[in-house]
């Protein structure tokens, strides 16, 4: 049990520290709308990943590995990545710190941390693979592989609650034409990111 703990909060950890498009979201957004925003972006990250966990968990042949699933799941992702690249690309307003935006409600930031993490196909080949090893290699009971989950969503959070706060500190030391500058590096990776997703497709369709 001991075991499992310390490699669950290891495994969420490494998870919640890898570049990804949650991650330049979270930073953004808790400079933009403060710690409260990134907060609740996790909370959606969380909530993915549980419904990931539980496709995985118990019947692996889900998990789109290939045909017409993974290629609508490509296409969804790379169609939401692209939207949010563009509006950060087309960003022209200016934000006076220490003021913040208060016109989002709380399910637009679930919704942003959700969209982003169950739309990336890594995310289900990563649980996957998680889940494989744990009933197939370390034959981990379901008590123990429960124990395995929880410690890594506390550490998924638990990171992602760290990132926000310190992006949300550091806001003070950014000037207005920093953030516009993030916005659009933000924004080109989005889109870089949906040309990711969208490239294995176009290669099969030529």
């Amino acid at each position: 049990m001991t075991e499992a703990l310390f490699l669950g909060l290891i495994t969420g950890m490494v998870m919640s520290v890898m570049l990804g498009t949650v991650f330049f979201a979270l930073v953004q957004n808790s400079i933009d709308n403060g710690f409260r925003s990134g907060m609740l972006i996790s909370a959606g990250v969380v909530i993915s990943d549980i419904i990931l966990i539980s496709i995985t968990l118990y019947n692996s042949s889900l998990i789109p590995k290939g045909g017409i699933t993974e290629t609508i799941v490509r296409i969804c992702g790379a169609v939401f990545l692209i939207f949010y690249g563009i509006t950060n690309l087309r960003k022209t307003e200016s934000v006076s710190y220490p003021a913040t935006k208060r016109n989002r409600r709380i399910f637009f930031y679930i919704r942003t941390g959700f969209l982003l993490n169950i739309l990336n196909p890594g995310n289900f080949m990563g649980w996957a693979v998680v889940s494989t090893n744990l009933s197939q290699v370390a034959l981990y009971t379901t008590r123990t592989s429960t124990t395995f989950y929880i410690a890594a969503l506390s550490a998924i959070f638990g990171m992602e609650l760290l990132i926000s706060l310190g992006a949300y500190k550091l806001k003070r030391f950014i000037t207005v034409k920093l953030l516009l500058i993030i916005d659009r590096g933000v924004g080109i990776l989005f889109i870089g990111f949906a040309v990711v997703l969208l490239w294995p497709v176009v290669i099969h369709l030529f």
